[in-house]
């Protein structure tokens, strides 16, 4: 185990370290395999808010733990921009106003806080490693769960028990797919390719030994199996995509990195598709799955004309309509954050809530509070390819954070994961590692 775990237990700074670490690693774990589960709410609240008193009495009593300067200006200012456009959502009586004050202004600085905490080489070491077990649970849990549907794996309970009573668990095979729905699934955007990036680079932070790299393969394989027998198009998108990107983000290595890991690049694109074709083979052998009828389902569901059929098409398109009228009312500051559109109401609990969460925020913000949103993200892309570019062992960790993170973006723009505190995370592991950057500087 990373040595983070390995203190003196006389050694009561060493202790407090360690229980971060250990409780960190524990969070994020949570926050990725069961993100959206009702029965671990109150355990992830107490477990975040005593990571955060540590922390506050470490900096209270020694000026510890170290945030950089441009870290936290960044969060103080989007977070003072989120408390405008929360403030013009309240003058205006938009009925979602109270509930983007945690996505908006209480959450940001509070995981700002958290990744304080991460600025030391053997943190990172633990959750880097977190992150992969998270994928590969995820990703068996998945393969579990299909099989046992369909009656090759006798159910003796321990999928209802892992559940843990999410209500919103199902599967179905119809029309040549598949589709599936489980708690973890809403992690894999970023996980999927963060592990694939991961086997692709040559990294120190995954070890060199045959262990490491089954343990990687193996979470990769599992979580293909999984996006493939889930049948979300996002999800479908973000994997083709990730060898792109990770392409993309190598570009920006040093010469001498890049052809280090050329060997790596190669077996992975070789790997990869190899696996693909045996899970789909798998799949078609036992639930009948069609290429065919995949590819139309893909492509369906990004087909917003008036002539679509597809369902979730039409609401998209019910969506965009209704948003972007909403948005032309008032282009520049929005209609405040929290407002619903008129013409399209997904949810009469959450009106405020929609799929296309990007043109949600140009709706709620304007232009101007979107693209200050969209440049503080920017901003995390600039200051990791700067680091991907310096080179050494932080580069090698940077490059499947970006990859994941561009996945999670990717998926995000038809299914609002960043507007949830278990998906949160995404955003600030990424700055966790450009904390430890600048904070050596």
């Amino acid at each position: 185990m990373p040595e983070v775990f390995d203190k003196d237990p006389l050694d009561y700074p060493g202790r407090r370290q360690q229980f971060f670490g250990t409780g960190s690693c524990l969070l994020l774990f949570l926050c990725m395999a069961f993100p959206t589960a009702a029965k671990l709410v109150a355990l992830k609240s107490i477990l975040f808010a005593m990571l955060l008193a540590g922390l506050l009495h470490d900096y209270l009593a020694g000026g510890r733990p170290r945030l950089d300067s441009r870290i936290a200006l960044w969060t103080l200012a989007l977070t003072a921009m989120g408390f405008l456009f929360v403030l013009k959502g309240f003058l205006a009586g938009n009925p979602g106003a109270s509930a983007a004050v945690t996505v908006h202004i209480l959450w940001p600085l509070a995981f700002t806080l958290w990744i304080a905490g991460f600025a030391e080489d053997r943190i990172l070491s633990a959750l880097h490693l977190t992150v992969i077990v998270a994928t590969l649970f995820v990703g068996l849990y998945g393969c579990a769960y299909v099989l046992t549907e369909l009656n090759i794996l006798p159910d003796i309970g321990v999928i209802s028990m892992l559940s843990l009573g999410w209500d919103d668990q199902s599967f179905g095979s119809q029309e040549g797919l598949t589709k599936m729905a489980i708690a973890g699934m809403n992690s894999l955007p970023f996980l999927v390719p963060y592990v694939m990036a991961s086997a692709a680079v040559r990294s120190s932070w995954s070890g060199r030994g045959p262990g490491w790299k089954i343990l990687l393969w193996t979470a990769c394989a599992a979580g293909w199996f999984t996006v493939l027998a889930g049948g979300r198009r996002g999800l479908f998108l973000v994997v083709l995509l990730a060898p792109g990107l990770i392409l993309l983000a190598r570009f920006f290595q040093p010469a001498s990195e890049k052809a280090a890991a050329r060997g790596n690049v190669v077996r992975s694109a070789a790997i990869l598709a190899l696996a693909v074709a045996v899970i789909f083979g798998v799949l078609t052998s036992i639930s009948g799955v069609n290429l065919h009828d995949i590819w139309d389902y893909f492509g369906s569901g990004f087909n917003l004309s008036a002539q679509t059929s597809d369902g979730d098409a039409v609401e998209r398109r019910q969506e965009f309509i209704a948003l972007s009228r909403g948005w032309l009312e008032r282009p520049l500051l929005g209609a405040g954050l929290g407002a619903s559109a008129l013409g399209s109401i997904r949810s009469e609990t959450t009106p405020w809530a929609y799929e296309l969460c990007y043109l949600a925020i140009l709706h709620q913000t304007g232009l101007v509070g979107f693209l200050a949103y969209a440049a503080g993200v920017a901003w995390i892309f600039w200051r990791g390819v700067k680091i991907i570019g310096e080179g050494g062992h932080l580069a090698e960790l940077m490059i499947p954070m970006l990859v994941g993170l561009s996945g999670l973006l990717i998926a995000n723009a038809t299914n609002p994961y960043l507007e949830k505190f278990d998906e949160m995370w995404t955003l600030f592991l990424p700055l966790a590692v450009i904390n430890r950057r600048l904070s050596q500087a």
